[in-house]
């Protein structure tokens, strides 16, 4: 397999855990970056937006805009101000001319303990968290000069699993393009796009090492029925729609699984790197390109 460099060799686990890490390597975003950055009412660091009773971080490119956007939801025990703190993540994303904006889940229970975390069901929690994405997005249109019409929406390990219902929710036109990281659906619940079909782009990303969301998805345990693998989740809604065609390509870094054959024009992806469950420093990069290729 091919070697590469990552930005995170941990799964995040709790907001200490993250700030350690954070404090670990040196001067962060408020120091480093500035200079890329607007200075904001709202959402920077130390003042994230309220909206909906809850909150959201964001830092947005020097200029007049409007600037696409990376709406990018963090894994467990995170939070959108650590997002934005985490400089190999924002930097190539501010240098590239896009604004990131990252929304804060609320507490849930671990077998380790509370912390945050997204919810896709209401299985267990009397809320779930796809309409508090769309009034982020609501709100942070109405406050920054971001394009509503070039969203691409992200996410890492839990956060990567809930890219991937949100994006299976179709609860919000505006989000088209989906880029999933370490994060696949719970296995027997992989939402409706493995069945009807779907009317989005997605580019998944997991690491061939991932011991934590495992490449190859994972079993059954006790009181929890384990995970999809990449592979298998995007075969699965090729499958529904009648996909006829994969090409698998290899590159520095990474290998990468592109399906074809679509009615209707899509673009499916799954990169495959032979890190573990961090994000690869490879990664910003090539989810850019491949959204800008969306768009232009």
């Amino acid at each position: 397999m091919p070697s590469g460099k990552f930005l995170v060799r941990f799964a995040v686990v709790s907001t200490s855990a993250i700030a350690l890490f954070l404090a670990s390597q040196g001067p962060q975003t408020k120091d480093s970056l500035a200079y890329l950055y607007q200075p904001l009412d709202c959402g920077s660091l130390g003042a994230p937006c309220d909206v909906a009773g809850r909150h959201y971080s964001a830092l947005i490119p020097k200029g007049d805009g409007p600037f696409p956007v990376v709406l990018f939801f963090h894994g467990s025990g995170g939070t959108g101000q650590l997002t934005i703190q985490n400089s190999a993540l924002v930097r190539p994303i501010l240098e590239r001319g896009y604004s990131i904006v990252a929304p804060t889940a609320l507490e849930i229970d671990y077998a380790t303990g509370p912390g945050t975390g997204w919810v896709w069901n209401a299985e267990n929690y009397d809320w779930i968290d796809f309409s508090f994405s769309s009034d982020v997005v609501n709100d942070a249109v109405k406050r920054f000069p971001i394009d509503p019409e070039r969203i691409v929406v992200a996410g890492h390990s839990r956060g990567g699993s809930f890219a991937w219902y949100l994006a299976c929710s179709e609860i919000d036109t505006r989000l088209r393009a989906f880029a999933p990281i370490g994060g696949t659906p719970v296995r027997g619940r992989p939402g409706p796009c493995q069945t009807s079909g779907f009317k989005f782009d997605v580019l998944h990303s997991h690491g061939y090492a991932d011991t934590v969301i495992p490449f190859a998805g994972s079993g059954a345990t006790i009181g929890w029925p384990g995970y999809l693998g990449a592979v298998e989740t995007v075969e699965g809604m090729a499958v529904a729609i009648n996909c006829d065609t994969v090409k698998v390509s290899h590159a520095k870094g990474y290998d990468q699984r592109s399906y074809d054959g679509f009615a209707e024009d899509k673009n499916i992806s799954v990169i495959a790197h032979p890190g573990g469950h961090g994000i690869p420093e490879i990664w910003v990069g090539l989810m850019l390109d491949w959204f800008d290729g969306l768009t232009e």
